[in-house]
């Protein structure tokens, strides 16, 4: 082999080599930027995506979090934050309590300021759940990264009423409830991805509202999906790859605090 041939091969081998490198680079820096992917069916970020409302939509506030714009926690009612917090807690932190209904009336009180109805409006006892509002506060702190201001009353499902007195949270029937006119909205959500980046976890899900036979972009509002609405009928399947073609992306962002991850926005990807 001639000398001007070698040189050309020497030449040629620090070419590949140096694309080589530049390739390895441009992956480890698209890996450092997109952040660590995480198992989207661990303990972990399955704790983390319940902390973004219930599907049962009659709990607290249903899946309000998924709007059209950023919501944060200051965005939330703390009424809101608070019976998100008591809705993930475990029925064994409760006790039961049995209270004799008054005589006028068919309610039952704990004071003067909190009634509560008969069971089935119509029983002679009250049955009240009853928890230490510093387990509340314990979930809380977990969910928000911060603990309860202000103890207030929340409505926890359209017939059921919690109010804080001394310590605890106290949840009957309510003296009246919401009756809810029209179809029912169903909401269909689905875990696209998470990643862990410095100090944050970002889930990435797919969300679909459908009241109607007609799509929604959000949970609450009327953006319309136009061509979800056109191809969706009662017999349509709804599984990843329709709502990949048809959900909102959204990105839900939680932060790291002692070891543990809160939740602090929600938005959709636009």
């Amino acid at each position: 082999m001639s000398k001007l041939n070698k040189k050309k091969v020497k030449i040629n081998s620090l070419i590949l080599f140096i694309v080589l490198i530049l390739v390895i680079l441009a992956i480890v820096l698209y890996f450092i930027l997109k952040g660590k992917k995480l198992d989207t069916n661990s303990t972990q970020i399955n704790e983390l995506y319940s902390y973004l409302g219930s599907n049962d939509l009659e709990v607290c506030n249903g899946l309000s979090i998924y709007s059209e714009n950023e919501i944060n926690y200051d965005k939330i009612d703390n009424n809101i934050r608070i019976c998100n917090a008591y809705s993930l807690l475990d029925i064994d932190e409760t006790s039961i309590v049995k209270i004799d209904k008054t005589k006028k009336n068919n309610t039952c009180s704990i004071n003067e300021n909190i009634k509560f109805a008969t069971d089935n409006y119509e029983d002679d006892i009250c049955t009240i759940t009853k928890i230490e509002s510093q387990k509340i506060n314990e979930q809380y702190k977990k969910m928000y990264g911060k603990e309860i201001e202000n103890h207030e009353q929340f409505q926890l499902n359209p017939t059921t009423i919690c109010y804080y007195e001394e310590g605890y949270y106290y949840c009957g029937l309510s003296e009246s409830f919401t009756y809810t006119i029209g179809a029912e909205p169903q909401t269909y959500r689905t875990i696209k991805n998470a990643t862990k980046k410095n100090d944050e976890i970002v889930i990435y899900d797919y969300f679909l509202k459908i009241v109607n036979n007609e799509c929604y972009t959000t949970y609450s509002g009327n953006n319309k999906n136009n061509n979800c609405s056109n191809d969706f009928d009662e017999n349509t399947k709804i599984d990843y790859n329709y709502l990949k073609k048809y959900g909102t992306l959204y990105k839900h962002t939680f932060k790291e605090k002692d070891g543990s991850y809160y939740w602090i926005k929600s938005e959709p990807v636009k």
